[in-house]
């Protein structure tokens, strides 16, 4: 089963590689990659500005109180 976040489908479907992205929001890109991976929780004064630069709701890409990234069941199941 392989999970993957809500800012890692955003992130692809613009284009962007992790470091473009991090350029662009202005965070490092290692924390970046972490936040993406759901290894990190969002922290508070980033969530408002991930959420504008990819047009959605903090609650689409956390959960807006402990900022955890939303996990996203991308299993691909064989029949």
């Amino acid at each position: 089963m392989v999970m993957v976040t809500a800012l890692r489908i955003l992130r692809v479907k613009r284009d962007l590689t992790i470091k473009e992205l991090s350029q662009k929001v202005g965070v490092n890109t290692t924390w970046y990659c972490r936040m993406e991976r759901g290894q990190s929780y969002i922290p508070p004064h980033l969530r408002q500005k991930l959420a504008d630069f990819f047009g959605v709701q903090i609650s689409e890409i956390c959960d807006p109180k402990t900022g955890w990234p939303i996990l996203i069941d991308n299993q691909c199941r064989s029949s």
